[in-house]
């Protein structure tokens, strides 16, 4: 029926116990879009994962996904940027910007999908692996999800390239506005955290 294996499965229900804690609290990932019956399939992947299972999760994906990113960057991306621009006075900044994008894809593209197959090999119990039973549909689903990431991760790197030229062109000084932006991110994310967890509050 499908050729997808336990470990896979596994790494697609980690991701649907994340993307229903999103929707629960009546927020949206742009770009990030199911259909009911795929909203279904994730909610079922999901039961078997507590909130505490899943935040461990996230902590250790993302101190692996930390250390893949360093070991990108000092093994891909400085030794590229060595080897193209070794007069980096000389340097153009539209190559430069090129290389960080490209570098950055690379980093994210191979470095996300190996921090979740090892932080999902390393939390997913015998017990959790026996309830995950594969369906119709779930290779496809596996296959959304992980297009969805690649588009987004795609989107952002190509940003990254006109976004540093224009700081470049119109000589911007980054450190306020990048710092206005981050607050202004938390606080959103702040506003949208507790919204949620008043909406699901009343409804419960």
């Amino acid at each position: 029926m499908s050729g997808m294996t336990s470990g896979a499965l596994a790494r697609l229900a980690f991701w649907a116990r994340g993307m229903t804690a999103i929707q629960d609290g009546r927020m949206e990932w742009p770009g990030f879009s199911y259909t009911d019956a795929e909203w279904a399939r994730m909610r079922a992947l999901a039961a078997p994962i507590g909130a505490g299972h899943y935040q461990l999760f996230t902590m250790v994906n993302a101190a692996i996904f930390i250390a893949i990113a360093a070991l990108g960057i000092a093994c891909v991306f400085l030794p590229l940027a060595t080897l193209l621009f070794p007069v980096p006075a000389e340097t153009s900044a539209l190559k430069f910007s090129a290389l960080l994008a490209a570098c950055a894809f690379l980093i994210i593209g191979l470095g996300l999908p190996v921090s979740m197959r090892l932080s999902s090999m390393f939390l997913t119990s015998k017990e959790m692996r026996a309830g995950l039973v594969v369906e119709a549909g779930d290779e496809a689903l596996a296959a959304k999800v992980s297009w969805q990431i690649n588009r987004i991760m795609l989107i952002m790197c190509g940003l990254l390239v006109p976004g540093i030229l224009l700081f470049i062109a119109y000589d911007i000084d980054a450190g306020p506005i990048i710092t206005t932006l981050k607050w202004l991110a938390i606080v959103l994310m702040a506003v949208s955290v507790a919204v949620g967890a008043l909406q699901q509050r009343k409804r419960s």
